[in-house]
């Protein structure tokens, strides 16, 4: 997917753009995913269902039981009739971070994370005919939609909030009106790349749908300036207390003293750090060595 000739150098960060021809089948199946939701090892919210017209769907998890083991442990069980009605009644079922669940996924976000440098995590997302449950929003980091069965449609609008901060949510803002800025249409095979902060509205035009969204998090200058701000916890003057009995001296001496740290300081040096910071794994263990 990432070889694509101009992906890198003309859509990365800067527009929408559309892949075509991937070989799901070494992403996500069907068979695994009912082994997932029969082997009562998914549990509320890891698993979830949302619809943007149904009010209950939110923090709802009716669609679980639980049960004691002989040895005292809490099973969840999903229940699949009642998961089927929640889609009849328009709502999709989400299964967060399933990389960790799906070899063919887990791959392909580790892949993503090596080449882009950045952090990659994976949702999947199975829905029925009709609107996604988000309603029209943006996110406020960079995904790439991949359509694994039956087709979707997503309409974009430009941004409107540019390079949103981690943690913006779109339903502060009113959402565009008008024309969207593209329409595409998903079918198995197919992928779209969209940058953070465009608009999208998602609807399945099939019956049943299921699509793969792996998000992005790639470092922010401001990312950068909390690294930097490490480095005055060297200094004394920067640890010592704020005297408010003379506050305009207090300020002006902070200030240029601020100044003067940050001159100093090897800005490449911290970037480059920064760029390792994103590549960082999850901890890891050694047994049998200890």
């Amino acid at each position: 997917m990432l070889n694509s000739p101009d992906f890198l150098t003309d859509g990365l960060h800067f527009r929408p753009y559309i892949f075509d021809s991937i070989r799901v089948e070494k992403i996500a199946t069907w068979d695994e995913v009912n082994s997932l939701l029969s082997s009562g090892l998914i549990d509320y919210p890891r698993i979830r269902v949302a619809s943007a017209g149904n009010e209950y769907s939110r923090s709802y998890n009716g669609f679980l039981r639980y049960s004691l083991s002989e040895r005292g442990e809490r099973r969840p069980r999903l229940v699949p009739g009642v998961l089927h009605k929640a889609m009849r009644n328009g709502c999709a079922i989400i299964i967060d971070h399933c990389e960790a669940f799906f070899p063919g996924i887990r791959t392909l976000t580790g892949e993503i994370s090596a080449t882009l440098g950045c952090r990659a995590w994976a949702n999947l997302y199975v829905s029925p005919k009709g609107p996604s449950g988000f309603g029209c929003h943006f996110d406020d980091h960079d995904i790439f939609a991949i359509q694994i069965h039956g087709s979707k449609r997503w309409s974009i609008h430009a941004p409107t909030y540019h390079s949103p901060n981690r943690g913006d949510k779109s339903f502060h803002l009113p959402s565009p009106n008008g024309k969207p800025l593209k329409e595409h249409v998903l079918s198995a095979g197919d992928a779209l790349y969209l940058p953070f902060g465009y608009w999208h509205d998602v609807e399945a035009v099939s019956d049943i749908s299921m699509h793969v969204t792996i998000g992005l998090d790639f470092a922010r200058k401001l990312d950068a300036l909390k690294l930097i701000s490490e480095e005055p916890a060297k200094d004394r003057f920067f640890r010592n207390k704020i005297n408010y009995s003379m506050t305009e001296f207090e300020a002006r001496e902070l200030k240029e003293r601020l100044v003067e740290a940050i001159r100093d300081l090897d800005m490449e040096k911290f970037l480059a750090r920064l760029f390792e910071q994103r590549l960082e794994k999850g901890t890891k263990f050694n047994f049998p060595t200890f």
